[in-house]
């Protein structure tokens, strides 16, 4: 089981598996609980209270836009966790991220921009705000 602040997630709430042979492309929205094994290349958002648990052996390319966020794989684009980002020992983040609360074990790697987001901003004026948070040069030739 893993607690992220006032939520809780373990495999029975999951909702959605995109499975360690399956090999996604396009956008996903959604709402709960999302685990990511395989590979998904393109942009990722939910809202209210929604947790995108990354494997280990995930490889996820674009952007990502969750309140929740629990990386042990690997992503590849800019990443916007409104509420908890938890990076473990094998989580690797390539690209600028935003969040509310921090949590990196031993061994996380983040190669890009960090900034809090500062909740009594709105999410819409923070990006207006903070253009070093648009796609960057580097993750659009790295892709």
């Amino acid at each position: 089981m893993m607690k992220l602040g006032k939520n809780t997630v373990d495999n029975n709430n999951i909702e959605t598996i995109i499975g360690q042979h399956a090999s996604f492309t396009g956008e996903l929205e959604f709402e709960g609980a999302v685990r990511i094994d395989g590979r998904f290349d393109g942009n990722i958002h939910s809202h209210n209270g929604g947790t995108l648990i990354v494997s280990e052996v995930a490889k996820i390319t674009g952007e990502v836009d969750v309140p929740n966020l629990v990386l042990h794989g690997t992503v590849r684009g800019n990443v916007r966790a409104s509420e908890n980002l938890k990076i473990t020992a094998t989580g690797k983040l390539i690209g600028d991220v935003e969040y509310h609360v921090i949590s990196l074990s031993e061994g996380a790697s983040i190669n890009g921009r960090c900034n809090r987001i500062d909740e009594k901003q709105p999410a819409i004026e923070k990006t207006a705000a903070n253009p070093r948070l648009e796609k960057s040069p580097e993750l659009t030739q790295a892709a």
